[in-house]
């Protein structure tokens, strides 16, 4: 049986994409049928679309309450911070609330009287956030509720992992550490080991690496990276009313005191008088538990980060050390850049550019084959794209100011820059803003100008790229689209079906682990934002040409001979030292089917000879 329309919701990504096909009035019958065909996918393969997050399992305690509120089913964390649920007023109104409601969003005060968010539901919802037969058997019976608790802040682990991304040093991470919980900074230096007068002079460095702008600030932006695991609606205060049990008057203080305003700016934004905003402050800290406003700022930012991962589809669990070390970066006008440091420190930089919508990690044979050759691998993440800002003006100017500003914060005189398909427009922008900073340069399947060979083997690819060149005005919907599509099923049926038809690729695809880091990756490149997706393939419809470099490189570029004809090379010839290769068998993933090749090639090492 057919399943409903997909783009029947007037709100859904997929009817505003509907609607600007057919506001155009014009487009090739192609074209026409790659839109329906977006459209109507889940409904022809049986798939239940929507959004994917990737959540690390340190951040959750999750179990299954029975309709006497007793626990059926529940991980080691949840029974460490709630050994007596049934005894807890609060836990029982909440699983009572969802219990009428399907679903209901509150605060539990665990067994050290911290203050946690937490979330119960039943129905499909819930059932997606269980694993185990026991916890499904239970859940299963009449009353039962799934509570899942939010506490990113409470693992020792994941605030270390946000303390290296700002690239805190040992002495900073641990006040930086200390400061997300201790009610003053002087006990947060004695529990770190510091002076107090060091203290000080340690948190000024923290707030710099951070951009806060006060000390309370330094957790609101550890408290944002240890719980950015999903896009969430903007907070309001109706939906803060509900999480944490305040007013509507009390909700609105509490969010302007957790942005970081005094008492004095939230009474100016809100027109209150401050004596107003005071008493509303001593109420939503009384009633939140939250000693400080700085640990306000705490729990809004893991509540707001809650309301959000329970409405998607399909939750990830993540865990362990990742591959590379994460960094960010605080950028101008509020922004942040990340990327992702393989090292070693000792060796020479090689930056490498991720694509349209995988590519935020390196497979780990091209990351061992760029280190065997002395080369330390750098990815940066482009505005819009994972954890960077969006750009706030020009794209391409933004994109190549935040790789400067990665270079000179890292020490860096020059670079080795390696990038595919859509990311050539930024990289090239950065090597004509700064070709001094780029000692050799590598384009793999470059994007040209005039779009995809005629003769490209992936048909879905081919008709994807006209389509967006020909109808700029489809961008937008489309990257929302892919966004709220990111179920790790669709995925892994659309990778074959964009690129099954590539020997080599498909190949790639039967690996179990190259499926799932492809999926993970385009899963956390759409995680907060479509706007880099948006943004660069605006760049090439807007009709992009290959900007004037005049010096760096030697420029190679890099033709796989599976995707067919190489195309023209007119465009590239003005490139510095500019030549040109086939990678004879491979296709899109040569990253993964030619590792060593494409190390040689970004190392400059005489692997294979210029294509005639």
């Amino acid at each position: 049986m057919r399943r409903a329309d997909p783009a029947s919701s007037l709100s859904s990504p997929a009817q505003l994409l509907r609607r600007a096909w057919g506001r155009s009035g014009q487009g090739s019958c192609e074209a026409s049928r790659l839109v329906d065909e977006l459209l109507h996918t889940e409904a022809d393969e049986g798939f239940d679309f929507g959004a994917a997050a990737l959540v690390p399992e340190e951040a959750l305690a999750i179990a299954v309450l029975s309709a006497r509120n007793t626990v059926a089913a529940a991980d080691t964390a949840f029974a460490q911070a709630f050994p007596d649920p049934g005894a807890i007023p609060d836990l029982r109104r909440l699983a009572e609330r969802a219990r009428r409601t399907g679903s209901a969003l509150g605060l539990l005060e665990a067994a050290d009287g911290a203050p946690l968010t937490a979330w119960m539901g039943r129905g499909p919802g819930a059932a997606r956030w269980v694993s185990s037969d026991t916890a499904r058997a239970a859940l299963a019976r009449p009353g039962a509720v799934v509570a899942l608790v939010f506490a990113p802040s409470r693992s020792g682990e994941l605030a270390g992992r946000a303390s290296a991304a700002f690239g805190l040093t040992p002495i900073e991470a641990r006040l930086a550490e200390a400061f997300l919980f201790a009610p003053t900074l002087e006990i947060a230096a004695a529990q770190a080991g510091i002076g107090h007068a060091t203290a000080r002079d340690v948190l000024a460095r923290v707030m710099a690496k951070t951009g806060a702008a006060r000390s309370g600030d330094v957790v609101r932006a550890l408290a944002e990276v240890m719980s950015a695991v999903h896009e969430a609606p903007p907070m309001t205060p109706d939906r803060l009313s509900e999480a944490l049990g305040l007013t509507q008057a009390e909700a609105g203080v509490a969010l302007a005191l957790a942005g970081g305003a005094t008492q004095r700016e939230a009474a100016q934004a809100l027109g209150l008088q401050p004596e107003t905003v005071r008493t509303y402050a001593k109420s939503v800290l009384a009633k939140t538990g939250a000693p400080r406003a700085k640990d306000l700022a705490r729990l809004v930012a893991e509540a707001g980060a809650l309301s959000g991962l329970v409405a998607v589809a399909e939750p990830v669990f993540t865990s362990g050390d990742p591959p590379a070390s994460l960094r960010l970066m605080p950028r101008p006008g509020g922004r942040r850049l990340a990327f992702l440091d393989y090292g070693p420190a000792a060796g020479r930089p090689a930056v490498v550019f991720h694509g349209f919508t995988a590519g935020r990690s390196l497979p780990p044979r091209l990351a061992a084959a760029l280190q065997a050759r002395g080369l330390r691998p750098i990815v940066p993440q482009r505005p819009g794209f994972g954890l960077t800002s969006p750009a706030g003006g020009d794209y391409l100017a933004e994109a190549a100011d935040d790789l400067e500003a990665l270079v000179t914060a890292l020490g860096l005189r020059e670079v080795a820059l390696f990038a595919r398909d859509g990311g050539t427009a930024a990289a090239l922008a950065f090597a004509a803003a700064h070709p001094g900073r780029i000692w050799r340069g590598v384009l793999l399947n470059p994007r040209s100008p005039r779009g995809l060979s005629p003769d490209h083997r992936s048909g879905p690819v081919k008709r994807m790229t006209r389509m967006l060149l020909d109808q700029p005005h489809l961008i937008s919907g489309l990257g929302e689209l892919i966004r709220r599509r990111t179920r790790s099923d669709f995925l892994e049926a659309a990778l074959h079906e964009t690129l099954g038809a590539i020997p080599a690729d498909r190949g790639a695809l039967a690996d179990r682990a190259v499926r799932a880091q492809l999926v993970r990756d385009i899963q956390a490149q759409f995680a907060h934002t479509s706007a880099g997706y948006a943004a660069e393939h605006a760049v090439y419809a807007q009709g992009w040409r290959v900007p004037q470099v005049g010096a760096g490189g030697p420029w190679t570029l890099v033709h796989t001979g599976a995707l067919g004809d190489e195309p023209p090379r007119d465009p590239w010839l003005a490139l510095p030292g500019a030549s040109f290769h086939t990678l004879d068998g491979a296709g899109v993933l040569a990253q993964f089917t030619h590792p060593d090749q494409l190390g040689a090639l970004i190392a400059g090492e005489p692997y294979l000879a210029p294509a005639i």
